[in-house]
C-alpha cells in the first residue's frame, strides 16, 4: 500500500506564481542546469514575513505534491537520464537544503501527475523564509539537447504551505 500525498497543502507554487523569479540556465562541470527560480515574498506592508513549508514523508503521507514536465523547444521532452534536484538557501547560498533529487523520468513515468495521489512528492521537509531562495531545475550533460523552462508544454507545480507569520509577545 503507498501512503497518500499531503493534503493539507494551502498554496501550489508554479509558473505563473508571483514568487517564480523567472527560468535560469548555468553551465559547469560538463553539465548544463535549467529550471526555475522562486522567491519567498518579502514581508508585507505590515512587516510580517512570510513563510513557505514543504512536508516531507511521515508515517502518515508521502509529503508535499511536485510535478514536473520539461520539453526542448521543438517539444520533446527532456531525456529520462536528467537529474532533477528542487532546492532551498538562504540568498547567499548558505543553509541549503535538498528536498527532492532524482531523475526525469521518475516524473515522465506517471501518465497523469494530477491524478489522486500519481505526483512524486518532496523527499525532505525544508522551511523557507525572507530571503530564500527555491529552485526546481534539470541537469543534462553539455551537448545534450537542451530542455526549455520557457516552451509552452513546461511546467511545474509545488504543493506546499504559505504562512503569514504574525508573532505577538
Amino acid at each position: 500500500m503507498t501512503l497518500p500525498l499531503y493534503e493539507d497543502f494551502n498554496y501550489t507554487l508554479s509558473r505563473e506564481s508571483l514568487e517564480t523569479r523567472g527560468e535560469f540556465q548555468e553551465a559547469g562541470d560538463g553539465t548544463i542546469s535549467v529550471g526555475w527560480e522562486i522567491l519567498v515574498p518579502p514581508p508585507g506592508p505590515d512587516g510580517v514575513p512570510y513563510q513557505l513549508i514543504f512536508v516531507g514523508p511521515t508515517a502518515e503521507h508521502r509529503g508535499c505534491a511536485m510535478r514536473l514536465c520539461l520539453v526542448d523547444a521543438r517539444g520533446a521532452p527532456a531525456p529520462d537520464h536528467a537529474e532533477v534536484i528542487l532546492e532551498t538557501y538562504y540568498r547567499t547560498g548558505s543553509e541549503r537544503t535538498v528536498m527532492f533529487q532524482g531523475r526525469y523520468g521518475d516524473f515522465a513515468g506517471i501518465e497523469d501527475q494530477r491524478a489522486p495521489d500519481a505526483a512524486l512528492a518532496v523527499q525532505k521537509r525544508a522551511e523557507s523564509g525572507e530571503d530564500y531562495v527555491i529552485r526546481f531545475g534539470v541537469s543534462v550533460p553539455e551537448g545534450s539537447t537542451l530542455p526549455d523552462p520557457e516552451a509552452d508544454g513546461s511546467y511545474f507545480e509545488l504543493e506546499c504551505v504559505k504562512l503569514w507569520w504574525n508573532e505577538t509577545a
